[in-house]
């Protein structure tokens, strides 16, 4: 059963709006300061929120903290300071994938939503604080492809975006966790859409953009220290889905490392977005979801 009103389609349309417009350049006003459009579309999905009973207070209060953390993060040349922000921003963001700060509606979407006949019915939520959360972190820590060609660096690297659906998919049909279930319903455009933009993002900013990328730079009077950090990366993605069982923490862990080659070859995010949203959507099309006899 999906569930749809104005103050879903109003306030998430702009978050939406918001994630996209993070590709967007800068705008830049008469008095010569830059406005970012994603800001000023998270803050206008934020007065959405509110004005609609999804936000409160207290929710506004954690995104601006977070934001505050993220930019004085950015921003410190300090040793022992970058790493004590580092760590607060990472805590702060570890509570908010855990859903820990009051104030966040999170309404679903669909409930009870059959997808597989062979696995159980599917409930998925509409995760403000995450999808903001993620945002925020792509906006400061990632850098977007604005040009041409750095799209087409993405492009080189389609044989990644491909490959790791047809290595992880495999591995998890000879486990036994997904069966081969080819489908289309009128709820696959949603789940693409919104999982690129508040799963896909969102998790690549915090595991490749953020943690590999900043283990990279620590590692980086070592030869190994890139393949170190994307193999860390990949471990932490891997216990981020542990709550799943260990099959799924050990797939989600060998995906994990398909992201993070396809960001550690092309050095762009998108290219590790994309192999993401590849792996989910065949998931989603081709084959059980979410898994066998999941309860």
């Amino acid at each position: 059963m999906m569930h749809l009103s104005a103050a879903l389609v109003t306030t998430y349309g702009l978050l939406a709006l918001a994630v996209c417009s993070v590709w967007l350049a800068p705008l830049t006003l008469r008095s010569g300061l830059a406005l970012p459009p994603w800001l000023c579309m998270l803050t206008l999905a934020c007065a959405s929120g509110v004005a609609t009973g999804l936000l409160s207070l207290p929710a506004i209060a954690a995104l601006l903290a977070l934001g505050a953390l993220a930019y004085a993060a950015r921003r410190s040349k300090s040793g022992p300071l970058h790493v004590l922000l580092m760590v607060a921003m990472g805590c702060m963001l570890l509570a908010m994938s855990m859903h820990r700060f009051p104030g966040f509606v999170n309404p679903p979407l669909v409930s009870d939503l059959v997808i597989s006949a062979a696995a159980a019915p599917v409930t998925q939520r509409l995760n403000f604080d995450t999808a903001a959360a993620g945002l925020i972190l792509f906006a400061l820590f990632c850098v977007p492809a604005r040009t041409r060609e750095q799209w087409r660096e993405v492009g080189r690297h389609s044989w990644i975006i491909l490959g790791t659906p047809l290595i992880v998919l495999p591995v998890g049909l000879l486990a036994g966790y997904v069966d081969v279930d080819l489908k289309l319903s009128a709820y696959t455009l949603w789940f693409i859409a919104i999982n690129l933009l508040f799963t896909c993002v969102t998790e690549e900013a915090f595991f490749r953009g953020f943690i590999q990328e900043q283990l990279t730079r620590a590692m980086r009077r070592w030869k190994a220290g890139p393949t170190i950090a994307l193999c860390v990366a990949a471990l932490l993605f891997g216990l981020a889905h542990a709550r799943g069982g260990a099959l799924l923490a050990g797939l989600a862990a060998l995906a994990g490392l398909g992201y993070g080659y396809a960001y550690l070859r092309s050095k762009r995010i998108e290219t590790a977005i994309l192999t993401h949203l590849a792996l989910n959507s065949i998931h989603f099309i081709a084959f059980t979801y979410p898994r066998l006899g999941a309860a």
